[in-house]
């Protein structure tokens, strides 16, 4: 399917889970095209899917906005003339739109059943920032039990020591194994939901401020004593500017003339508060090269990406204070806040939150616990003689990397049946199919755990493919839509290539006369360096391609044009005004 990259935007329309204006004012109707309509809602999600995120679109200008609209407005006539024309009922394109349904729908099933729900999840907990000191004691995922029966005696011990009153911090710097806790006393600082793992983040969710863990946390890490410091409401980032007064050193890095470097500091303090122009302050003292290219301005900074110190006073300041010195290892720092972000509604924050949860290893787990609970559901079964089959084939100290399946496996070896589960097979074909995407298996020696780990690997799409059947996804408004889009992007690029590049032709006649019209404009350098123009040969492949162009785009817009004639088009301007507009 990569023919199909080069339509980015068209092609690569996906469905926001929730709207980013109020139902009335996205059934507004924006365009009528024939009797087709294109709604002020499916502009905005289109806009939307194209700038990136909501901020950008509300702070584009109308002509970008009218600039997209155009270029939509052109897709959908594309679009409304193949479907009109039957151009659907290709077999290719046909094939394409049901692998497209066999790929996509395991991805959006798991989308509903695991991960919308934790996106939610996870942005109520990111309202709020919690502050937290823990006591890590060691315990491996795989230790013995005595090692295990050891540790859990020792976290008891250290919990009866708190409810008896004694200081967390002393007992995080008498038994804590976090490398750490010498200079932090066990204090993690501010942190928000998706930052550490799970069964601590739950911990941590679920305590009150002040409160302490009555039993240990279990983690991959070991076992943690949680202490729940803080708790507030969350923001984003904030925007800051800042006077950086450098420590001085000597030859082997030592600091010298400290008092010195703060006495500096303090008075440029002093100057800031005393109303001077913070930027000039900023050209005349701050040692920061990077940031005083920009009067100092740090620009929009989310938590825990500054030294403590400093960011501790910019998320504690208003806007408009100016604190300082505060001491770092660079040096003193002055600060000036300029601004700050509150985190975003559901809506927009929808998106990221998704990405950022699909890379974390809670995800991987959620989904590995989903599919197992479907295996199990539809009796999923390995068989042993398709293993052995594997094992006869497969030599233990090479890895998938090292062997060429196609040629390996005959016609009648691809048949073979791995697995089965409630009436479906998972065969060698679809083992070779999913090693060809997935490359997790490469390098590992093919063991009888590494073939059976391929074969469950292998199954999952074939799972999830069956729990999408019966949950009827082909029925789903969501799903349908994601499907029509993707139906809609082969069209019209089957319209593109088939009915307006085929009728681009490019003459020698036509190269030759161009660059007699244009040949200033194509040149080279000489031995000596000059500029001389090229030869009609040296030339000819980029002007070919620009007449190329030329021609397609004259093609498309007697195109389009008869289209507009065929099906008037009438833009309602004074509802795209309307577009992001709380």
């Amino acid at each position: 399917m990569n023919k199909f990259k080069m339509y980015g935007f068209l092609l690569a329309i996906t469905l926001l889970a929730f709207t980013v204006t109020n139902c009335n004012k996205a059934g507004k109707t924006l365009v009528e095209l024939g009797d087709d309509k294109i709604t002020l809602g499916e502009f905005e999600k289109q806009y939307l899917k194209t700038v990136g995120n909501l901020d950008s679109a509300k702070n584009k200008s109308i002509d970008d906005k009218k600039q997209f609209l155009n270029l939509y407005i052109n897709f959908r006539l594309k679009v409304k003339d193949a479907r009109e024309r039957g151009l659907l009922s290709n077999a290719e394109i046909q094939k394409d739109v049901e692998e497209y349904k066999r790929n996509f729908a395991p991805t959006y099933l798991v989308d509903k059943e695991i991960v919308n729900q934790k996106v939610e999840d996870l942005y109520d907990k990111r309202k709020d920032e919690v502050r937290a000191s823990h006591i890590l004691i060691n315990l491996a995922e795989t230790s013995s039990p005595q090692d295990s029966i050891l540790a859990y005696q020792k976290a008891d011990t250290i919990i009866q020591k708190l409810k008896d009153g004694a200081e967390f911090s002393e007992l995080a710097l008498q038994y804590s194994m976090d490398r750490t806790v010498n200079s932090n006393k066990g204090d993690l600082y501010y942190f928000t939901a998706g930052m550490t793992v799970p069964e601590f983040e739950d911990a941590v969710y679920e305590m009150k401020v002040g409160d302490f863990s009555k039993k240990p946390v279990r983690t991959m890490f070991g076992l943690h004593i949680i202490k729940l410091t803080d708790r507030k409401p969350r923001t984003e980032s904030v925007r800051i500017s800042h006077i950086l007064i450098q420590d001085k050193r000597d030859s082997l890095g030592m600091i010298i003339d400290s008092v010195g470097t703060y006495q500096k500091a303090l008075e440029v303090y002093n100057k800031a508060k005393g109303g001077e122009s913070f930027e000039g302050l900023v050209q005349q003292f701050s040692e920061d090269v990077g940031s005083k290219a920009t009067n100092g301005d740090l620009g929009n900074v989310e938590r825990r990406r500054l030294a403590q110190p400093l960011d501790s006073a910019a998320f504690t300041m208003s806007v408009g204070d100016i604190t300082g010195p505060i001491r770092t290892p660079y040096g003193w720092h002055i600060v000036k806040k300029f601004g700050e972000k509150k985190i975003g509604t559901l809506e927009k924050e929808f998106e990221t939150i998704k990405n950022e949860y699909k890379k974390t290893k809670a995800y991987k787990d959620d989904y590995a616990k989903y599919v197992e609970t479907l295996k199990q559901k539809f009796g999923y079964k390995i068989l042993d003689e398709g293993v052995s089959f594997l094992r006869s084939k497969f030599d233990t100290t090479k890895g998938i990397a090292d062997y060429n399946l196609d040629s390996m496996f005959s016609a009648q070896d691809k048949e073979m049946v791995l697995a089965e589960f409630d009436g479906e097979k998972v065969k060698i074909s679809d083992m070779m199919n999913h090693l060809n995407i997935n490359r997790d298996f490469s390098r590992m020696g093919l063991t009888e755990q590494t073939i059976r780990s391929i074969i469950n690997s292998s199954a999952e799409g074939l799972v999830l493919n069956k729990k999408a059947r019966e949950s009827n996804l082909e029925k789903d408004e969501e799903f349908i839509a994601n499907i029509t889009d993707y139906e809609n992007g082969l069209l019209v690029f089957r319209i593109d290539q088939d009915e307006l590049w085929s009728k681009v032709k490019v003459s020698e006649t036509d190269i030759a006369s161009y660059y007699q019209s244009n040949k200033t404009k194509y040149t080279k350098a000489d031995s000596t360096g000059k500029q001389v123009e090229k030869s009609l040969d040296e030339a000819k492949a980029e002007i070919s391609n620009e007449l190329q162009q030329v021609k397609y785009k004259d093609s498309e817009k007697a195109y389009l044009d008869a289209l507009r004639q065929k099906y008037p088009v009438k833009i309602y301007e004074e509802i795209l005004s309307e577009a992001y507009q709380d």
